[in-house]
């Protein structure tokens, strides 16, 4: 009887094991891109069945895409940040603004435990897999303190790129970064994610911003 309990038990760990019990190794394959139209080259991340851009974009537009506090060097540090009308035109040829669906994917990919459908935490540790590491006071990195949880292991390399409010005012540089996606919430409003120096996990939501705010773009390959 001890022998088939004791059997029993190991195909039940097994059983756990091989059925989404613990997460999966996250293997990231890196590349580069180039911009045809200014020249400038992206490092790219494929996870899973997904290529992303592992940097903001930062494609100069006629209108309606900005530097942080107007800035060239927060450019370079953050990339662009751009209306929602701008972004879904912004991502090179072969590339696009990816859907609410498609920020799912990844988070459940790096998170099995992610919910994909909730508002607001969407997983309590995606964030940290996605955040670079390293802080402002230790001269280490680009988010302030404690920039929690960041391990960086997606090498995503989300940057705090702040926003911008649609009257001209920059907000929360180090603090926070948010993403577009492109899909619609209401005719005001559109799912975005957001990331937060002071935890670890990935906020799903459609209200706090509007289509005109400034907000970061990370484009995924057609």
């Amino acid at each position: 009887m001890k022998k088939m309990t004791s059997f029993s038990l190991l195909m039940m760990v097994i059983l756990f094991l091989f059925t989404g019990g613990c997460n999966p190794k996250i293997e990231p394959i890196f590349g580069e891109m180039t911009d045809a139209r200014d020249g400038q080259t992206y490092k790219t991340v494929t996870l899973g069945d997904q290529t992303w851009l592992a940097q903001n974009m930062n494609y100069e537009t006629d209108a309606n895409s900005w530097c942080y506090q107007d800035k060239p060097e927060n450019c370079d540090n953050y990339g662009r940040l751009y209306t929602w009308e701008e972004a879904l035109t912004v991502c090179p040829d072969g590339w696009h603004l990816a859907s609410d669906a498609e920020w799912s994917t990844l988070i459940k990919f790096l998170d099995p435990q992610a919910s994909p459908d909730n508002v607001l935490v969407e997983s309590k540790t995606a964030g940290g897999m996605l955040k670079a590491t390293g802080t402002i006071e230790d001269k280490t990195g680009l988010w302030r303190k404690p920039n929690t949880g960041a391990t960086n292991v997606s090498g995503f390399s989300a940057v705090p790129g702040g926003n911008r409010f649609p009257t001209g005012f920059f907000n929360q540089l180090g603090n926070l970064t948010m993403f577009w996606t492109s899909t619609e919430y209401n005719d005001k409003s559109v799912w975005f994610r957001y990331l937060d120096y002071g935890v670890g996990g990935v906020y799903r939501d459609n209200t706090v911003i509007t289509k005109d705010y400034g907000v970061s773009v990370r484009c995924i390959m057609d």
